[in-house]
């Protein structure tokens, strides 16, 4: 028998596959060495970017078209038919192009993946709700829940809760509890590559600027990988070397780099050139900043924070700068009758600042922390300090009259020289030094002070008549600060000069003056107001130390040269007694005129003040005064110099009449007199300090002065109804003894 192969008839189609006797038969479909069976879709051949489909023996095939991706950098990677777009590898994770993430080793900052490039800032946060909370391990605050302006939000969520397109708020799921809401600024990603002039600004209802053409596309995370471009027949290698903008000519390639490199980067629109590493603005935008590395340009794109401005301010551009300011409106003020430009900021004393803002003054009061002395101290103001500190007890001395002195031991004496005296000396640290000039006012044998004089170091300071002063030669308006060393101010009529040291002057501007001197000075001093040793008995100790046997010879040891100028003649004091000289009429008179001392407008104060010596010393001015009006202003004296003890003594007694040494106050603005009112008044800048606290940190003297009647406070040397006041930001209680001046608007 013979057999041979049953021929197989021919197949019709091109890729038939196997059947019976192997015959060819189109019914499944082989190619490249594989079978698909009828109907079935594979891919094609590798790198073909094609999708075929087994009909019937037959391979039919179709470019595949890849999908449009939204970015402009777009990657195909070897092996792979369709590009991608560019993404972003942090710590080892692949980040998708527009995504944003948290970094792992900074929780408060947010990071965004644009055309390649990691771009992370510290997230910017914002709040939605007027009680937002924050956990210890939130970088934002929170609300309570998804709700905002009514509407409320499900957990993952998010919306815009403002005009602000950079501002996002999303509703997040809490482990515990129901979900939160957290709201920050978008983090825009920085256009590194973007030429200036393909900056484009972000448009409405978006938040970020956009490049006009595609970056590069190589990126840190790619250098050295190998990139397939649309073209299969190439293949591309993302070099490190930046472009250059200087000529060929210029560029070297250092030893053992790879990339060649420039001294200088040319700006060609700007026509210049930089050296490497300077740093500039586009001049057509200020948000761009750029640099100059190796003949490589540098630039990115600034942000800024978003800036709200007080009602009425303007938002205009800075100088060398991409963010806007807050600028005042140009409006001036009026204070006090003079006009103050707008911004323009002052000090009204030592516890209020004012400032000129769109027109209208706005001023700040600053309040002090409570304060506790010990037995053996006392309330202190120091120069520039709005709050007092403890300083040990002070002691206080006094001349009066013409002139009687009180020394800080307490003793009086008489003395009638009209030349320059040393009142209060600070005689083993030389702190400080007090002097007096006197003067005869043409009445030979008795004087009156005419000026003071206060020595602080170098600084030379001199009250003068009409309550007038001098700082080192040179005229000076009150209040006036010279920190840390000075403050003087005007109370009333009185002068007061606080100095450094606990030092205080009182100075009434015609011939009384005192100075206190805390207790720290106690057995340091010497001069007229004596030692402060605590014995009277030794009060007249001249300048070596010696007890002198008269008040004359003690005065006179303590004259010094300065005071009545060069060829001002003036005498020495002598033991006179001007009563005997006036005679037994002008005696009698003295007497009864004098006997207002102990009669009932100072009675409250016998117990405390015993009135004899300052009777004894009123009788002897008004027999040297002699009569007429100034016999009428010398008894004022004596009695203001007693009254100004009893009120150092808790006692404030009302000894002025229609007829007794009446003081006039301007009724036309609103004062009264008040002999003893309080010596820190209600003003504009501390109406809201309660009564108690303001009296416990006042440690100015009680002084007699005009003020204004119950209801209305001072301001610029009127009396107006609290609510006629300018605007007043009260600040808290600070623990430091002084204040530093908050802005308000």
């Amino acid at each position: 028998m013979r057999c041979q192969k049953k021929p197989c008839p021919p197949a019709l189609c091109p890729h038939p596959s196997p059947g019976p006797c192997f015959c060819p038969v189109c019914h499944s479909c082989v190619t490249q060495g594989q079978e698909y069976q009828d109907g079935e879709e594979f891919e094609g051949p590798a790198g073909s970017c094609e999708r075929c489909r087994c009909q019937a023996g037959q391979v039919s095939c179709v470019r595949l078209r890849c999908p449009p991706l939204p970015c402009q950098l777009q990657v195909t990677e070897q092996g792979s038919c369709c590009p991608r777009c560019r993404g972003c590898l942090a710590y080892g994770e692949e980040h998708p192009e527009g995504s944003s993430w948290v970094p792992p080793d900074s929780p408060c900052s947010s990071c965004v993946c644009h055309e390649g490039i990691i771009t992370c800032a510290r997230v910017q946060c914002i709040s939605s709700c007027a009680q937002p909370h924050q956990g210890p391990h939130d970088c934002c605050p929170r609300c309570s829940d998804c709700e905002h302006e009514g509407r409320k939000y499900e957990p993952g969520e998010s919306f815009q809760p403002g005009a602000d397109p950079c501002e996002v708020c999303i509703c997040e799921p809490q482990p515990e509890g129901p979900p939160s809401l957290r709201c920050h600024r978008r983090q825009c990603p920085s256009l590194v590559g973007c030429p200036p002039s393909q900056l484009l600004s972000p448009g409405p209802q978006h938040c970020c600027p956009t490049c006009a053409q595609a970056l590069s596309n190589c990126s840190e995370g790619l250098l050295g990988s190998e990139l397939a471009p649309p073209d299969p027949c190439y293949i591309c290698q993302c070099q490190a070397c930046p472009e250059l903008s200087c000529p060929l000519s210029e560029r070297h390639t250092p030893p053992g780099s790879c990339c060649p490199v420039c001294q200088e980067c040319v700006v060609e629109a700007e026509g210049r050139r930089m050296a490497d590493g300077e740093s500039w603005r586009d001049p057509s935008n200020a948000c761009i900043a750029c640099t100059c590395r190796g003949g490589h340009v540098e630039c990115h794109l600034e942000e800024c924070q978003a800036l709200s401005c007080p009602h009425g301010w303007a938002k205009v551009p800075q100088a060398g700068s991409c963010c806007e300011r807050c600028q005042a409106p140009t409006q001036s003020c009026v204070h006090q009758g003079r006009e103050v430009a707008s911004g323009e900021h002052w000090t009204v004393d030592a516890c209020t600042s004012c400032s000129c803002m769109a027109g209208t003054v706005h001023c700040q009061s600053q309040r002090c922390s409570p304060l506790s002395c010990g037995p053996d101290k006392a309330p202190a103001l120091s120069p520039g300090s709005c709050c007092p500190h403890c300083l040990p007890r002070p002691a206080s001395c006094m001349a009066f009259g013409d002139p009687h002195y009180r020394t800080f031991d307490g003793r009086l004496l008489h003395f009638q020289g009209s030349c320059s005296y040393v009142l209060a000396k600070d005689c083993h640290g030389r702190d400080f030094s007090v002097h007096v000039t006197n003067d005869d006012r043409g009445r030979r044998g008795v004087a009156w002070t005419q000026e003071v004089a206060v020595l602080l170091g170098d600084l030379a300071v001199r009250l003068l008549q009409g309550g007038a002063v001098t700082v080192d030669g040179r005229p000076v308006a009150l209040p006036f600060l010279q920190e840390p060393l000075l403050y003087v101010e005007l109370r009333g009529r009185t002068v007061i000069l606080h100095a450094q040291l606990g030092l205080q002057v009182l100075w009434d501007g015609q011939s009384q003056v005192e100075v206190s001197v805390p207790g720290s000075y106690q057995g340091r001093t010497c001069g007229l107001c004596g030692n402060f040793n605590g014995f009277a008995q030794d009060d007249l100790q001249g300048p070596e130390g010696r007890l002198l046997p008269t008040e004359a010879a003690f005065g006179n040891s303590w004259q010094v040269s300065e005071g009545m100028g060069p060829g001002q003649p003036c005498s020495a004091g002598r033991e006179v007694d001007p009563c005997r000289a006036a005679g037994y009429r002008v005696r009698r008179e003295a007497n009864a005129r004098c006997g207002v001392l102990k009669s009932s407008p100072f009675s409250r104060c016998h117990a405390v003040v015993p009135p004899e010596p300052f009777f004894a010393a009123c009788v002897y001015d008004l027999c040297a005064c002699g009569p007429g009006s100034s016999a009428d202003a010398c008894l004022c004296d004596a009695l203001e110099a007693y009254a100004s003890h009893c009120r150092q003594a808790g006692v404030a007694p009302t000894w002025r009449g229609p007829t007794l040494c009446v003081v006039s106050c301007p009724l036309d603005r609103g004062f009264v007199f008040d002999e003893c009112g309080p010596p820190c008044p209600r003003t504009c800048f501390n109406q809201h300090i309660p009564l108690g606290e303001l009296a416990a940190h006042c440690v100015r003297p009680c002084v007699p002065s005009c003020q204004c009647p119950a209801g209305l406070v001072e301001h610029e040397a009127h009396c107006i109804p609290p609510e006629a006041c300018p605007q007043v930001l009260l600040t808290g209680a600070l623990p430091s003894r002084s204040w530093e001046p908050q802005e308000t608007s």
